[in-house]
């Protein structure tokens, strides 16, 4: 095998084998170059370069209006004669609980690179010129990206007011009300990124 052949044969080996495992990270290359005569030259590169680029990005858009109302009031006796005019309401509960969660971004990547370059160059004659270059390289580029835009107005109010009893006459007359609560509670959550 002449200089020319053996070279073209060890570049062509070496394409071969790059592009059958660059989807794979590059792993068990081989070249070998060997049993040349003497006064030959080889020349062995091999370059491989794995590139993984990760992009997410996600947007959250949230707004909560909320109208809540109890109302056991605003009750009215009157103008009654003789006998026992009483007013007695109820309670009057408002509970308002909002949960609002963020949005998420979670990136699983395997970015391992099991690098089993071989190179062998062997069992060549006197005056002989081998000369090899490796080189392996992995990059890994992650850009999470995260908007949020929370919004939460709540109006609550409970009543068991505003009741009356005017003009009755002989008799028991009374207003009794219940108790008015209000609750109100907002949890948000913000967004996350994760990168495993």
């Amino acid at each position: 095998m002449n200089f020319k052949s053996r070279l073209a044969t060890a570049v062509a080996s070496t394409a071969i084998i790059l592009s059958a495992v660059a989807p794979a990270a590059f792993a068990n290359t081989n070249v070998s170059v060997s049993g040349n005569g003497a006064f030959s030259h080889s020349n062995v590169s091999v370059n491989n370069t794995v590139k993984t680029n990760v992009s997410q990005s996600n947007s959250s858009n949230v707004v909560t209006v909320i109208n809540s109302t109890a109302n056991t009031g605003h009750n009215s006796t009157g103008f009654n004669t003789g006998g026992s005019n009483v007013i007695s309401t109820g309670n009057a509960t408002s509970n308002v609980n909002v949960s609002v969660g963020g949005s998420s971004n979670t990136a699983t990547v395997n970015n391992t690179t099991d690098t089993n370059t071989t190179v062998n160059v062997s069992n060549n004659s006197a005056f002989s010129s081998n000369n090899v270059h490796v080189s392996n390289n992995s990059f890994l580029n992650v850009v999470q990206q995260t908007w949020n835009f929370v919004v939460t107005g709540i109006k609550s109010s409970a009543n068991t007011g505003g009741n009356s009893s005017s003009f009755n006459t002989n008799g028991t007359s009374g207003v009794g009300t219940g108790d008015a609560s209000s609750n109100v509670t907002v949890n948000v959550s913000g967004s996350s990124n994760t990168l495993q």
